[in-house]
């Protein structure tokens, strides 16, 4: 029996799926199978997962589906899958050759519930390849190679790694429960964080084991449209909801949904959109800070420790998470963002 799945979800990236075949196909370790997730992609894409699938029955196999999202083809590969863990690599990524060999290592030392390896920040047209410890260091240091266990404190720092799939392991039955939106990005977000509030044991590895290609022409973290920033509310939302059937959730959790919140606040600025959709837009987002409320005490607390903002910004983001401030507080700010999006519509 293979001990992982590496399940590559594909759409549009008929330029890139060969690369991530191959690479996966020579990885040194060989304990693991791969599944493609057709997501109804459009382009040449499926011709070449059943040519694979042909050439290498033993090593992939594939589901054809309907287009529904990242989301979808994640709910779809769980629902088949039989291996103990997991990884998802997006099919314009790659591995680099041992990192599911490391990866699986660590698991049986560990007997982690999360394996998170470094990556490379790679770019098209270009050789270049940047490290990326896959975490914020402005906030804190991972250890490598040492199990950060649930019921200690040093636990909360895992909340400040970047959610995003690359060279993250995953055992598989934190995942099995999960409800992944449809027809929106960013459900990456959904799977890390909580599988990490379901987990026991997580290990890091400091070791850059995953490439990821950042600067790709349709990339999903580059489309700031109407249709994108809503899906990402929805998605934050949604793990918000989720969160209320997992015990123990703990502060940082809750910390960092808010810094979510002010991320995707900045973001609504670079939207290409009408002022009526920008204001809808704003009115979302103000129904997923509302979710937050009932934290807000426990969330002023954890930001007044992190916190880099200055005195104005500090004092508006006070009321913000107040249950009598919040409403007027958001008013008065979205009042100020529509105004300044109109000028820059005219």
């Amino acid at each position: 029996m293979k001990e992982a799945t590496v399940i590559v979800p594909i759409y549009k990236v008929e330029k890139y799926l060969r690369a991530c075949f191959d690479s996966l196909l020579k990885q040194t370790g060989q304990s693991f199978s791969i599944l493609a997730v057709d997501d109804g992609s459009p382009d040449g894409c499926p011709a070449i997962i059943d040519e694979y699938v042909q050439n290498y029955p033993d090593r992939i196999s594939c589901i054809h589906k309907k287009n529904g999202g990242y989301g979808s083809a994640l709910s779809a590969a769980l629902k088949v899958i039989d291996t103990p863990y997991f990884l998802v690599c997006d099919a314009d990524d790659t591995l680099e050759p041992d990192a599911m060999e490391k990866l699986l290592s660590l698991a049986h030392l560990s007997e982690a519930d999360i394996i998170v390896g470094a990556k490379f920040l790679v770019y098209e047209d270009s050789d270049e390849r940047v490290y990326d410890c896959a975490y914020n260091r402005d906030f804190t240091t991972l250890i490598p190679n040492t199990v950060y266990r649930k019921d200690t404190d040093r636990f909360q720092d895992l909340f400040f790694i970047d959610p995003s799939p690359h060279a993250k392991l995953y055992r598989t039955d934190l995942a099995r429960n999960l409800r992944f939106p449809e027809k929106v990005s960013y459900t990456d977000n959904l799977l890390f964080y909580l599988s990490l509030l379901k987990a026991r044991n997580v290990i890091y590895t400091d070791e850059a084991l995953a490439d990821y290609l950042i600067n790709r022409t349709g990339n999903s973290m580059q489309d700031v449209s109407y249709k994108a920033m809503n899906g990402e509310i929805r998605v934050f939302k949604s793990i918000l909801t989720q969160s209320g059937y997992i015990s123990n959730v703990p502060d940082m959790f809750y910390y960092r949904m808010f810094e979510a919140f002010k991320y995707m606040l900045y973001k609504t600025r670079q939207m290409n959109c009408t002022a009526e959709e920008y204001e809808e837009t704003l009115d979302h987002l103000e129904t997923f800070l509302k979710k937050l409320l009932p934290r807000g005490r426990r969330i002023r607390r954890l930001y007044a420790r992190y916190t880099k903002n200055g005195i104005v910004e500090r004092v508006r983001d006070d009321c913000l998470l107040n249950k009598r401030l919040e409403k007027r507080a958001y008013a008065d700010m979205k009042k100020k963002m529509s105004a300044s999006y109109r000028e820059g519509l005219a």
